[in-house]
């Protein structure tokens, strides 16, 4: 039986996703939770499975399209019985705006999913499906990877071999985690620890790899790249951003979570600065709102948006009522939510909405930077990373681990003197944890 392959609805503001790749081609054969394409919108990077069981008969939309939800984008059936038309059946979206101008792909071959004669752009990485999410399981980053396949290819057996030699290797779990996070080559990486074992502060210093391309060759924007870079200069061009810096002592955080791990409950310096900003918006309910176009709405629940790094940009999944949880309960949602944006397993309720944006850098050695508010929101906070720095306390002077946080509001919503009181907040919540966070 002939069956639709519809563009699923992605959420209730979501009225169009651009194709960012196919993981199946004309002729495959499917069945019910295979991949079949991974799609872009503007909240989220996501992978799309397959509800229906046969043979792929018939693509309509190649990689960099934009097409509109519940468009008919594909048709699954018995090539021996049916037939699909030559046209889709709902139009796809107009070409219209940055999203749609990205080049299309060359005509696809029969029975492909993407060109397989072609070389691939300069500065793409040409990785198989099987093979990227064996570098996911495996945390290596592809990025270091000699493929062995048609034009360079990645192909499963060379991520396994990469990962092998990297098993071989003294190295500490955070660090290896960093190096995948990072795109760093652990080959390369010499260890200062004991007997050459690498650290998280080896990776620090390590170079990052990027995509090779020719020298002087335009690399071409992936649809999450050109998603993210649309909406951020439309953030900075539409939201009159206004910016607040502070310091905060977080020697007593450092302390607290040393405590809460000897006690088995593992909990993020990020997972405490969510809690913090929840009672930062206890203190000033006002922060909680946004501009809507003509005016501010306010919200219901206090949700935090975490930035999470992923292969072709960020995904920002929604932590909800972060007044309500308590830290292991932070701590436990969090993980979940970072494990699926890895993956773009994430639905669609877990990365819309959001009261503000925390942006974390200070893994990787950033002291400050000055964020961009997400669309949709009214603030972001960015922070830095905690370093051992001499202060002045009583007159004396002492070594306190410090950490840096810029707070960026727009100022159609919020005021300078309630911006201040809410960060201020903030401060004196991861300052007291004990009796503010605990």
């Amino acid at each position: 039986m002939l069956q639709e392959v519809l563009l699923p609805q992605l959420g209730q503001t979501v009225e169009e996703a651009s194709i960012d790749r196919w993981h199946v081609g004309e002729g495959d054969r499917v069945k019910k939770g295979d991949i079949l394409l991974e799609i872009t919108t503007d909240k989220a990077t996501l992978e799309v499975e397959s509800y229906v069981e046969g043979t792929v008969l018939k693509l309509y939309a190649d990689a960099g399209e934009t097409v509109s939800v519940n468009a008919v984008i594909a048709y699954v059936g018995d090539p021996a019985v049916d037939e699909p038309p030559e046209q889709p059946p709902l139009p796809l979206a107009e070409e219209a705006g940055p999203a749609a101008a990205a080049p299309a792909a060359p005509e696809r071959p029969s029975g492909a999913g993407a060109p397989s004669s072609a070389v691939a752009p300069a500065g793409r990485l040409i990785i198989s499906p099987r093979a990227k999410k064996r570098a996911q399981t495996e945390r290596v980053t592809a990025l270091a990877i000699r493929g062995t396949g048609p034009n360079g290819r990645i192909v499963e057996g060379d991520v396994a071999g990469y990962a092998e030699r990297v098993a071989a290797l003294r190295v500490s779990p955070t660090a290896k985690v960093l190096a995948f996070e990072r795109g760093v080559d652990l080959l390369t990486v010499k260890g200062s620890g004991t007997s050459g074992r690498i650290l998280k502060e080896d990776v620090e210093r390590a170079a990052p790899l990027a995509v090779r391309a020719a020298a002087g060759a335009k690399v071409e924007l992936t649809a999450a790249r050109r998603i993210i870079g649309d909406r951020m200069a439309q953030s900075k061009r539409e939201a009159p951003h206004f910016y607040l810096q502070m310091s905060i002592d977080m020697t007593e955080a450092v302390a607290v979570r040393q405590e809460l791990a000897a006690a088995g409950t593992k909990v993020s310096y990020n997972d405490l600065i969510i809690k913090a900003v929840g009672a930062g918006f206890g203190e000033v309910p006002t922060m909680n709102a946004a501009w809507t176009g003509d005016g501010v709405t306010a919200f219901s629940t206090v949700d935090v948006s975490l930035a999470v790094a992923i292969e072709d940009g960020l995904m920002v999944p929604v932590v909800r009522n972060v007044d309500r949880l308590d830290l292991a309960g932070i701590a436990a949602r969090t993980a979940e939510l970072i494990e699926k944006a890895r993956h773009k397993h994430l639905a669609p309720f877990e990365y819309e909405g959001g009261s503000i944006t925390l942006s974390n850098l200070g893994m990787h050695g950033v002291d400050l930077f000055v964020p961009i508010i997400n669309p949709g929101q009214a603030s972001i906070l960015g922070v830095g990373r905690i370093a051992d720095t001499p202060v002045v306390i009583d007159g004396g002077i002492a070594v306190r681990k410090m950490m840096s946080v810029v707070l960026s509001i727009d100022h159609r919503v919020v005021d300078g003197a309630a911006a201040a009181v809410f960060l201020q907040a903030v401060k004196v919540a991861l300052e007291s944890p004990r009796e503010r966070l605990l």
